[in-house]
């Protein structure tokens, strides 16, 4: 964590020696997007393996009980109802799974996809100040 830390202040400390107003805009404007994007992604990631393992947590004490009373169930011939009922739960359990995983899946793909836009941006007003002759590729006059 304290790499990634000193990668970033060091980055920006050199942008901001080559051209200040690429640096202005595009720490603060794309620095808090890519860090609300992370945000969003560790916490929907989170929220989404604790919902997961808690719903497959009970279909697999269903198949434990089952299977540690297998004597009885097969004494009794309640093989096809135990296999349908665990079939069943899993088949709610998975239905539930996929709705949230549907959103989370979004979370995901906007948190991809906001590096690139944030990259899109700084290299169009590069570019623009570029075109405008107020940032030059090399400034011999340093």
């Amino acid at each position: 964590m304290l790499t990634c830390v000193f990668n970033v202040v060091g980055c920006i400390a050199i942008s901001f020696y080559f051209s200040w107003r690429l640096s202005v805009v595009v720490v603060f404007s794309s620095t808090p997007v890519m860090i609300a994007a992370g945000f969003l992604r560790v916490r929907y990631e989170r929220k989404f393996e604790k919902k997961t393992w808690t719903v497959f947590t009970e279909s697999s004490k269903f198949a434990i009980e089952s299977v540690g009373a297998f004597r009885t169930v097969s004494a009794l011939g309640m093989e096809n109802f135990i296999a349908g009922r665990y079939e069943k739960l899993l088949k709610e359990h998975v239905e539930n799974a996929w709705k949230s995983s549907i959103w989370t899946a979004g979370i995901f793909s906007f948190s991809d996809s906001v590096s690139l836009l944030c990259m899109a941006f700084a290299l169009w007003y590069g570019g623009r100040l570029l075109s405008e002759y107020v940032l030059w590729p090399f400034d011999y006059r340093k």
